[in-house]
């Protein structure tokens, strides 16, 4: 834990140093307190206080070159063997097309997570590149489509070791009412390098988001995802029993949501927002005979509050709190659970 906080505060450091040093580099912190009363969302709950960072700091070596470097900790009181780190180096360009109607983007990352020793097998490297395009098909109807592939070597566990490849389609309309419509479909395929065997997903969405003020706003969201059932990516066999190691991973269920949404920028630089959502999924692999079916209902309260700085190096401040309940009813007993988490945060930008 120790080393992951002087490691943190060390690149902080560097990062603000050459910030201050007017070159064109930018840099984000944020740092989170969270309480969980049931860190593993299961009928016997157990509680933890998580600790989240995150520096993002982006250089520019020209108008339309950025290098990027992010770098991710989650540190737990009570379960530090869950310890983890992530970092990512990318470099990304864009270049616009057509009289400005469109913008190109594309670049490279690369990137590696570390657990504690007793979740090794989680660590990994990674190298991947991308390619997006958005463009204006009409002064009000925006096209967005993305491509990426990556490769993810995890040296402590082969078999999950895979090369993934992502593509989406996104169509925006806008109205004169200040209405936004949204459609997207994406599309995943991951194959392990050492198992000849694959999964795939496929996500569609539905949007729309209606201002109700110049300061209110509120947004339905529907979401379908499918997963076929084959080889779960990051389920993995261990003594002739199967393990879960990523409940939330996209190829390990099928399931739908609806999310409303409404958010509203009070005086003092106040933005409020509530999220009520309602979630299906049902699982490839379950701990009991049939698949496990969870439904859960999720609501979350935030507050945000923008501070004013008259530090010429400081571009932003942010003070950030937010409680979310979760309750799932699942036919898996074991998954019989309701959760609460508080998180309180700050944010500063350079």
């Amino acid at each position: 834990m120790k080393r992951f906080q002087f490691f943190f505060i060390m690149m902080f450091i560097f990062a603000v140093s050459f910030a201050h040093a007017e070159l064109p580099l930018s840099v984000d912190l944020k740092l989170y307190e969270a309480y969980v009363d049931n860190l593993f969302q299961t009928s016997a709950p157990d509680s933890d206080y998580v600790t989240l960072m995150n520096l993002d700091t982006s250089y520019n070596i020209n108008p339309t070159t950025s290098v990027i470097y992010s770098f991710d900790v989650n540190l737990f009181k009570e379960y530090p063997d869950l310890h983890n780190q992530f970092h990512y180096l990318s470099i990304d360009h864009e270049k616009t097309i057509s009289d400005e109607r469109g913008v190109i983007y594309f670049g490279g990352r690369l990137g590696l997570r570390d657990n504690d020793a007793e979740y090794d097998y989680y660590d990994y490297r990674a190298v991947g590149a991308y390619s997006s395009l958005k463009y204006y098909l009409m002064q009000t109807v925006l096209a967005q489509i993305e491509y990426k592939t990556e490769y993810e070597n995890h040296h402590n566990y082969r078999d999950i070791s895979s090369f993934e490849n992502y593509g989406s389609i996104q169509l925006s309309k806008f109205f004169n009412t200040k209405t936004t419509l949204q459609a997207r479909l994406e599309a995943g395929r991951r194959d392990y390098v050492n198992l000849d065997s694959n999964v795939t997903s496929l996500t569609g969405s539905l949007k729309v988001a209606q201002s109700l003020t110049a300061l209110t706003g509120i947004q339905l969201q529907y979401n379908w995802h499918h997963a076929p059932k084959s080889f779960p990516s990051l389920f993995y066999l261990q003594d002739d029993s199967y393990h879960i190691e990523d409940p939330d991973d996209e190829y390990s269920y099928s399931g739908t949501q609806w999310q409303l949404s409404l958010k509203h920028y009070a005086p003092w630089n106040l933005m409020l927002k509530g999220t009520f959502s309602r979630e299906n999924r049902l699982y490839n692999i379950s701990t009991i005979d049939t698949e496990r079916n969870d439904t859960s209902t999720i609501i979350s309260l935030e507050i945000e509050k923008k501070l004013s700085s008259k530090n010429a190096y400081l571009s932003g401040a942010s003070l950030h709190v937010e409680f979310l309940r979760k309750n799932t009813s699942s036919n898996d007993p074991y998954y019989q659970s309701s959760t609460n988490i508080i998180t309180i945060g700050t944010g500063i930008s350079f």
